[in-house]
């Protein structure tokens, strides 16, 4: 007989196959049959991963190393796989579905392990009714139904795989903490997430503040030092390998997306950043929403109950609250439906049901109705549905704009531009990967010479970006005239338009057209 754990998963699995047709169902709709991805962001990868398995590892143009990718083990983890799946569309689409199916999962696993603690709030609750395999999969078919993380599922991108490395990381330390010991694991999983995004390392802060504190209260900090000393080396070894190249290539630690997105350290944070990403919250499950608010206030109203309560769900608390903080301080970037905070949602989901158990338990009369009407709590997840169907529109639109735009102008290069020219480009993604050309990154994820003229004066910053590109012997500039208006303003002169590409409805695009200049430089002589 097929245990009711057992079935969760069939019951889970079959709901992300179900949403993965779904949204594709729409993608062929909006793009008339010819498929994609929603973001040039992916064709980046494309074009990373397929240099990598070349042997220019971390080389957008051969021959040019650069730190341009926030995500250098899915480089890696795409290159590899393109040895069983040669087309890159389909096989970035196959490993953000799989990732984001290990995602639901894990929650589950995860929700199992907190809604079956001494301290959960179901002890109050008839076990028939309110089974911890009954709630952790109300979690994680909210999740499974969450549109933003079935847009990122379809996306290509790395957001699911960093979801899963990080599910992976609190599920094995919540593990340990429910058997009373500490193992490496935890750390491994997190530095994995660390180097799918750079995100994690506020993750692994929060682990090890949360694992000291349990060290701490039970005395047994000697006992697990040489582990704990062994776990960080773990992840230092993991991890900084890319931060040193990117300071030996850029003079910068992080990433070149750090700086061209804006990021930099503010003493305040960021109002309209986390007004958005809340509002963004609310959208995705008005109730979660309102429970994910409430579970602030609960958690820090109870603070003093962590080593009841609250022990097994603290990180999860620490992670959902903090990551849209500190994101507020270092690199609020809302872009694309808020994508960085997507990796949360998993967690929300969770902290959201918890907190609404809790809440039931505590008022009489809806105890007893939500246990008379247990199928009531389904609504919930039923709310999700809205914007489910919402985003598998966007994800259709999406990626139509993308081959609208950049893949249109992509073979418009191709059948019009030699192999070996220079092209500069602000979208440097789809146009790069279908043609080969060597390229120019004037919004500097590849060419970080860009983001140095940022901090120059006046005129200097515009002659240091034409200097740039007549040294390069640039032969096509591809643009969004809003981007670069000063620019175009001063030596607009020098160039040709020729064609464009223009949206009817752009919903994901940096500008509504995009614009190929043919370069008319006076070289002279340097």
């Amino acid at each position: 007989m097929i245990k009711v754990l057992d079935k969760n998963y069939y019951y889970i699995t079959g709901a992300c196959v179900f949403t993965y047709v779904f949204y594709l169902i729409f993608e062929y709709i909006f793009t008339h049959g010819v498929m994609g991805v929603p973001l040039d962001d992916t064709w980046i990868h494309f074009q990373f991963a397929e240099n990598f398995t070349k042997g220019f590892f971390y080389q957008f143009n051969p021959g040019e190393p650069t730190a341009g990718t926030t995500s250098p083990l899915y480089v890696i983890v795409l290159g590899a796989f393109s040895y069983l799946i040669r087309d890159f569309i389909i096989n970035s689409v196959f490993l953000s579905a799989a990732f984001h199916l290990l995602s639901c999962i894990f929650i589950y696993k995860i929700s199992l392990l907190i809604f079956k603690s001494d301290y959960s709030p179901l002890k109050h609750f008839n076990p028939e009714k309110f089974s911890p395999e009954f709630v952790s999969l109300l979690v994680s078919l909210l999740t499974v139904f969450t549109g933003r993380l079935t847009w990122a599922a379809l996306s290509g991108m790395e957001t699911t795989m960093f979801t899963f490395f990080c599910l992976a990381g609190v599920y094995y330390h919540v593990k340990n903490l429910q058997q009373n010991k500490f193992t490496i694991v935890p750390c491994f999983f997190i530095a994995l997430a660390t180097v799918s995004r750079p995100e994690a390392f506020l993750l692994f802060g929060l682990y090890l503040f949360d694992l000291i504190i349990n060290f701490l209260k039970n005395n047994n900090f000697k006992k697990n030092l040489l582990k704990l000393i062994l776990g960080i080396i773990i992840f230092a070894v993991i991890t900084f390998p890319y931060l040193i190249f990117s300071y030996k290539i850029s003079g910068y630690f992080f990433p070149n997306t750090f700086r061209g997105q804006g990021g930099g350290f503010k003493f305040i944070p960021d109002l309209e950043y986390l007004r958005i990403v809340t509002i963004y919250f609310f959208r995705d499950n008005f109730v979660v929403g309102l429970l994910y608010l409430l579970s602030i206030i609960f958690y820090f109203s109870n603070f003093k109950k962590y080593f009841k309560e609250l022990k097994k769900i603290n990180l999860i608390f620490l992670w959902t609250i903090f990551l849209p903080l500190i994101s507020s301080l270092l690199i609020p970037n809302w872009r694309h439906h808020v994508r960085y905070m997507i990796p949360l949602l998993p967690f929300i989901n969770l902290a959201a049901i918890y907190l609404f158990m809790i809440i039931i338990s505590n008022e009489k009369l809806l105890k007893n109705f939500i246990q008379k009407k247990r199928n009531a709590v389904w609504i919930i997840t039923v709310i999700s549905l809205i914007y489910f169907i919402v985003y598998a529109v966007l994800l259709g639109k999406n990626t139509g704009n993308i081959n609208d735009q950049q893949v249109k102008l992509a073979k418009w290069v191709n059948e019009n531009v030699g192999r070996n020219e220079t092209i500069a480009l602000n979208d440097i993604g789809a146009i790069t990967f279908i043609n080969k050309n060597r390229v120019i990154d004037i919004a500097g994820l590849i060419t970080p010479e860009m983001l140095q003229y940022r901090n120059y004066y006046g005129n200097e910053n515009l002659d240091s970006v034409n200097y740039l590109l007549k040294k390069n012997n640039v032969s096509y500039i591809i643009i969004y005239d809003e981007w670069f208006k000063q620019y175009l303003e001063e030596y607009g002169k020098d160039l040709i338009f020729i064609t464009s590409a223009i949206l009817d409805d752009n919903t994901i695009c940096g500008g509504t057209e995009m614009k190929v200049y043919k370069t008319n430089f006076n070289l002279g002589k340097y």
